[in-house]
């Protein structure tokens, strides 16, 4: 009889186990509808993040090409001023891509 009981006993306990093993799988498979929604937010908002970035990239460059000018100027007007400024213009502003790095 000790056997038989012994026999039931592992027999409830596969079933917990397998009722473990299917709550989780609920679980998961909630988790993953979450997921997808957070996946589809994010490609949807997509659209108005590039054109945010190719609004800030075009206001970095028309400034960027305003600065340059000015600082081109500056220094085509003011060649007796000293060598330190002259370097330190040239050094940050002397193209349009280092401006815009600036």
């Amino acid at each position: 009889e000790s056997a038989l009981v012994a026999d039931l006993t592992v027999m409830r306990m596969f079933r917990l186990f397998r009722l473990v093993r299917i709550v989780r799988l609920v679980r998961v498979m909630r988790m993953i509808g979450e997921l997808r929604t957070l996946v589809m937010s994010i490609a949807g908002s997509m659209k108005s993040l590039l054109w945010a970035v190719f609004l800030l990239f075009l206001i970095i460059y028309i400034v960027a090409v305003y600065i340059t000018q000015l600082v081109s100027d500056y220094r085509s007007a003011n060649l007796n001023t000293g060598v330190v400024v002259h370097e330190q213009l040239t050094y940050l502003y002397s193209d349009l891509g280092r401006t815009m790095l600036t």
